[in-house]
């Protein structure tokens, strides 16, 4: 049984959320950049040693060119086919943002370090086992690259060489774990202690086997953390049937499969898994009058305020942090929030509020006002919400106006799960009737459920559709 983008999203997360995760990235993310697969990797080189196409496997037909012209003639073919002028890919970027310190790859571009560079990660390249000797300073959070089957040197492309050669042939593949002993006990170390995410590979790739290896070498009586790979669907029937039968095998070697439609679809799966890798951040968001006497007004509070109280009552692993930017909805859902709480549950950072820097150069805030952690900053309203909303999951709207409305969009536009609740008017109104359950991916009976009580016209009632879906769209 496969596992659909919704666990997956949640139980990888899960896993990151600990620090107990690492990523394998596969020759299908360098495809995506413009550089060959396997076939298309050696096929300069098969030409040149008269090693038959008829030979589909790959590592089986480079060892036969390196049998016949020698493995520097092999290794200065591929060098020829990747030391290309090529840039990362939004898969590439999205797995940069992913707060996960362990990178594997088979890979021999740079396509990984220079996704990293560019978003300024300090991170440890090891290529050879002696890189191992080289380690990052106690107390840093930065990332290890670790290049499985060696890489190209950096450099200027068309000038690069190569820093450790190869793993490309059958014999490479046989001699693995005596010739690189460190990087093999400490794949099977990893294996055991993290969550696995495999990109990139396909059903002709040779990688695919050393995931069922490392499956099956386990002892009977040990569990190791789940474990997940994607692959596109094959649309061809044969090829699908032999899909069928390799994912079936890898489930019963106990790996999660998720397919995708294409390799198109991967981006709208790292983004979802990037946005629920974020802090547990809820932003509040729209305006009303808090102490006004219109039927809306008293209504937007009480909707406000019951949100608020079901926000504190939940378990304090489901419990977000509450962030406006100090509006109306924002203060109502704080104080809330904090008086809702034990004693002994509140901290001043579970609610924080950014606030500009003030026209008037007096930045003291009101007594009313003085909940949670206050966070000013010399940004522009634009800048905040650039600042912001990459950092939240979830934005719940209540009431607003135009600038409401502004907000959700920007929000939207850096993948936060923007829930309106349509019953208080305004923003919250025109965003619930142009939006769908589809939008925050909501499908099952429940979650549709919700979606149109988000509507209703019990305060009650769509207080606890709300917070029900902050919950779910959150943290399950």
């Amino acid at each position: 049984m496969t596992v659909s983008a919704k666990e997956l999203v949640a139980k990888y997360a899960e896993a990151v959320a600990v620090g107990d995760a690492a990523l394998f990235v596969g020759a299908g993310t360098s495809q995506g950049a413009g550089l060959p697969g396997w076939t298309e990797l050696i096929e300069e080189a098969r030409a040149a040693a008269d090693v038959p196409s008829q030979i589909s496997d790959a590592v089986l037909a480079a060892q036969y060119i390196a049998n016949t012209d020698g493995p520097a003639a092999l290794h200065a073919a591929i060098r020829r086919k990747i030391d290309v002028d090529v840039r990362p890919t939004d898969v590439h970027a999205l797995l940069s943002h992913l707060p996960i310190r362990d990178f594997w790859t088979t890979n021999y571009d740079l396509l990984v370090e220079q996704s990293l560079e560019a978003e300024h990660f300090h991170y440890q390249w090891v290529v050879g086992e002696q890189d191992y000797v080289v380690k990052p300073a106690a107390g840093t959070w930065a990332k290890r690259v670790t290049k499985m089957h060696g890489s190209l040197t950096k450099g200027t492309p068309g000038e690069r060489g190569w820093q450790v050669d190869p793993v490309i042939t059958r014999s490479d593949f046989e001699r693995y774990e005596e010739q690189h002993p460190i990087t093999w006990t400490r794949l099977r170390a990893s294996w055991l202690t993290n969550s696995f995410l495999f990109l990139g590979l396909s059903f002709d790739d040779p990688n695919l086997n050393l995931l069922l290896r490392l499956s099956r070498s386990l002892p009977a009586h040990i569990d190791a953390p789940p474990h997940y790979v994607v692959f596109a669907e094959k649309a061809d029937p044969v090829e699908k049937r032999l899909q069928q039968l390799r994912v079936s095998d890898l489930e019963k070697s106990g790996v999660n499969v998720h397919m995708i439609q294409s390799h198109a679809d991967l981006p709208t799966l790292l983004s979802q898994l990037e946005v629920r890798c974020r802090e547990a951040l809820l932003f509040v968001s729209g305006s009303f009058a808090a102490d006004g006497t219109s039927d809306q007004d008293r209504f937007a509070t009480t909707v406000a305020q019951n949100i608020a109280t079901t926000l504190a009552a939940s378990d304090p692993r489901t419990r977000p942090i509450v962030a406006s930017f100090g509006g109306p909805a924002g203060q109502v859902v704080s104080r809330q929030f904090r008086d809702a709480l034990a004693p002994s549950e509140y901290r001043p950072e579970l609610v924080r509020f950014y606030y500009r820097k003030a026209e008037t150069g007096d930045e003291s805030i009101p007594i009313e006002h003085r909940v949670g952690m206050a966070i000013f900053t010399e940004r522009t309203l634009d800048d905040m919400r650039a600042f912001v909303f990459p950092q939240a999951r979830a934005m719940v709207v209540i009431a607003g106006s135009a600038r409401t409305d502004e907000e959700a969009g920007v929000a939207r536009q850096h993948g936060v799960l923007v829930i309106p609740v349509g019953a208080t008017g305004g923003a919250a109104k025109a965003l619930w009737d142009t939006m769908t359950p589809a939008d925050l991916g909501l499908d099952s009976e429940d979650e549709l459920a919700w979606w149109d009580q988000l509507n209703s016209g019990s305060a009650t009632l769509a207080a606890h559709a709300a917070g029900m879906l902050i919950k779910r769209l959150m943290f399950e």
